[in-house]
């Protein structure tokens, strides 16, 4: 298993600190979640509830630091709200998260978690190097194979979704500019271990640059 990513330097201009784990994983087995995992979801977002309940999620600090960083990765996003504080915004009126597919549920379980957007896709079709580049005021970051754009940091372009017939996928997460190399490859195993546990398969990782 080969896994190439490549950051364009523009993004590395706005945002030097910027880090992007990605995953290839192959031989896996998508289903719906196992219990375990749908009550762990529900329960953190419970959890998140109580906790965020008479608290401005503006002011809190990992939501200042991603409104922050995708203010200088384009001036457009300025005033805007992330895609964290929208997920906390619906946990704080009781709208939970439903589960999908256990991919995407481990993925939105460590997204929330970690406060980080961890994306998923089927690789079966993706060919060469995964290149990140600068988007525009939707996409903010482009997650492109070849020539074809599939991803984006804000999730607007979101193709090759996972589905009970993926058997290899590509995830990436897209760290706090705050979160250390170290830290950040901590935390990719935390996640590709929990992943392998429900539903098999091998893996390669890397964080970029």
């Amino acid at each position: 298993m080969k896994l190439n990513v490549q950051i364009d330097s523009g993004v590395l201009k706005r945002v030097p600190s910027f880090k992007v784990g990605a995953v290839l994983y192959k031989g896996i087995q998508i289903a719906d979640s196992p219990q375990m995992l749908k009550g762990r979801l529900r329960l953190f977002q419970e959890a998140l509830f109580f906790d965020y309940a008479d608290r401005s999620l503006e002011d809190e600090p990992v939501n200042q630091e991603w409104r922050d960083t995708l203010a200088n990765l384009n001036p457009s996003f300025t005033g805007r709200q992330t895609s964290h504080t929208r997920m906390l915004t619906d946990i704080q009126q009781n709208r939970y998260l439903e589960p999908a597919d256990s991919a995407t549920d481990l993925s939105r379980f460590f997204s929330l978690k970690y406060a980080m957007p961890v994306h998923i896709h089927d690789a079966r079709n993706l060919k060469g190097p995964i290149h990140i580049a600068l988007g525009d005021s939707k996409t903010l970051i482009t997650v492109s194979a070849g020539d074809e754009t599939f991803g984006s940091l804000s999730q607007y372009i979101h193709h090759h979704p996972v589905s009970a017939d993926t058997k290899d996928a590509l995830q990436l997460v897209f760290f706090r500019p705050s979160v250390s190399k170290n830290e950040a490859h901590r935390l990719l195993e935390a996640l590709t271990k929990m992943f392998e546990q429900i539903h098999g398969g091998e893996h390669v990782s890397a964080v970029s640059p």
